[in-house]
């Protein structure tokens, strides 16, 4: 949600602490996580826990706060609040809407394959754009390094340990050959 509201792009530094303290199964992935991913003029926290944001638990699990100098803004997909020096104000003014109605993704998909229009709100490079973030979280949690991030390159800097995690080794017979271009996104051939 934030990143749809905020237009934002990529990071330039990540980092991340958590751990399972809940969860019991054989996976790695942690159950509690908190993110800090600095974008220019911009902190985003990504916290990611069993339990909703405390104070606004009224809210649900899934939502974001915006905090400002003036006021916060606490919103999930069905509603929003804001909240000036700890109290909700309800007659605060609204400013039109900027963001435009989802029919849902599984309707603009099946429009997007009837039409052969591949320009959806989510489509495979949003979901790339968006989804780098979660995987760069994720390796600054593994590592427990401050990520540094060219996303021009799309390249961790100054980093081995950390850039280990952003390719993997494919079963034989299955490779990844890369172009390498200097100052623009790499493509990729599987063969």
């Amino acid at each position: 949600m934030a990143f749809w509201a905020l237009d934002l792009k990529a990071p330039t530094h990540v980092s991340a602490a958590g751990g399972r303290f809940f969860l019991t199964d054989a996976t790695e992935v942690p159950d509690t996580l908190e993110a800090i991913l600095e974008f220019p003029n911009l902190l985003y926290i990504y916290s990611f826990r069993p339990t909703p944001l405390p104070g606004f638990e009224h809210m649900g699990h899934i939502g974001c706060l915006f905090e400002g100098t003036e006021a916060s803004l606490v919103a999930n997909y069905e509603t929003n609040e804001v909240w000036v020096r700890g109290k909700k104000v309800d007659d605060f003014p609204r400013p039109p809407q900027s963001i435009a109605d989802s029919p849902g993704h599984l309707r603009e998909f099946l429009d997007a394959v009837k039409s052969r229009n591949l320009e959806t709100t989510c489509n495979a490079r949003y979901g790339h754009h968006l989804s780098k973030c979660g995987l760069l979280a994720n390796i600054a949690f593994r590592t427990g390094h401050r990520i540094q991030w060219d996303d021009e390159r799309e390249r961790i800097v100054g980093d081995k340990d950390a850039s280990q995690y952003l390719t993997r080794r494919f079963r034989k017979p299955w490779n990844l050959k890369t172009q390498r271009r200097p100052a623009q996104a790499e493509r990729a051939h599987v063969t």
